[in-house]
Formats: structure tokens, sequence, C-alpha cells
């Protein structure tokens, strides 16, 4: 006897026209029953700020050519289009109370998206009521950069942690 060759067949048990209909049917209805459109998300917006026990740690990210140049000068900052200048204080939840920030300590982390951490070089600038660390970090077209930041006021205080992304258009 001899064997037949096989034929390939398209058709899979249950792959029928109208099967695919229905399925395509059952998906269409399943989505809702409101014909309104949805409602847009409303975008967050970061508060700029994290509170622990008695303080407020404020934090910002700026584009360095956004700065006054008499301000970018007074730190020694340039102002290169691919420079940001992270800017983090410490002070008192309540403004009139008296601040003892002189043993705080803050330490700034840059990750990019690839998960590579790089630890900022801070710099503290102390200002009246407040104490102040200002860092630049190289910022690229439209690629984001995460900022991770802790603070402790004193060594047994409470940890100030905030963690930041931006992304930034060089054009």
């Amino acid at each position: 006897m001899q064997a037949r060759p096989s034929r390939a067949h398209s058709w899979v048990s249950g792959n029928t026209p109208a099967a695919a209909a229905t399925a395509a049917l059952l998906l269409a209805t399943a989505c809702g029953g409101s014909q309104e459109p949805v409602a847009e998300a409303t975008p967050y917006r970061d508060p700029g700020y994290v509170e622990a026990g008695d303080y407020r740690l404020h934090y910002a990210l700026t584009p360095a050519r956004d700065l006054p140049a008499a301000i970018a000068g007074s730190y020694d900052i340039l102002q290169r289009p691919n420079l940001a200048v992270l800017t983090v204080a410490i002070a008192p939840r309540d403004a009139r109370a008296d601040p003892d920030v002189t043993g705080a300590r803050v330490e700034a982390t840059a990750v990019s998206l690839m998960g590579l951490r790089e630890p900022l070089a801070l710099e503290r600038r102390d200002a009246p009521g407040a104490a102040t660390w200002i860092a630049t970090v190289e910022v690229r077209h439209r690629v984001p950069l995460t900022i991770e930041i802790e603070a402790r006021v004193a060594p047994q205080g409470p940890s100030l942690r905030a963690r930041l992304t931006r992304e930034f258009r060089l054009e």
C-alpha cells in the first residue's frame, strides 16, 4: 500500500469565520457599556518637599540655563544646556522654630535608565533658617534622570527621603 503525501491545511478545529466573528463581538461588548469618553487623568505634580519629624526637606532639579546669570555665577555654575542643578534644603516645619541643622547630612544619587548609580558631590551652603546643599548633574535630551535623596538632621533622627524623576528637552 502506498502512502499518500499529506497536505497542509490552514483550517484548525474550531477556527471558523463564524467563531472568529463571535469572539470579536464578545470582545467589543465586554469593553464597557458607556459611550462617553474616558476622563483625562490628572497629571502628577511633585510637591517638591517631604516631611519627617519636625523637619521638611525641600528639593528641586533645575536646568542650569534657566538660572539667572548672577545666581549661577555666585555659585560658580556654568549655564550649559546639558547641566542641571540639584538644590536640597532642610528647614523646620514650623517657621518660628529655632532650627538646629548643624549636624544635618544629605546624600544624593543620580540613577540612570540603565540603573547605574552615581553619587552626587553636594556642596553645603547654609542660608538663614535652613541648611542648603547644591550639586550639578549632567542631563541628556529626553532621557529620564532619577535623583534619590536621603537626609538626616541628627544621627538618631528620622530619615527624610525623596525620589524625583525629570526628563529634559535640550533643544
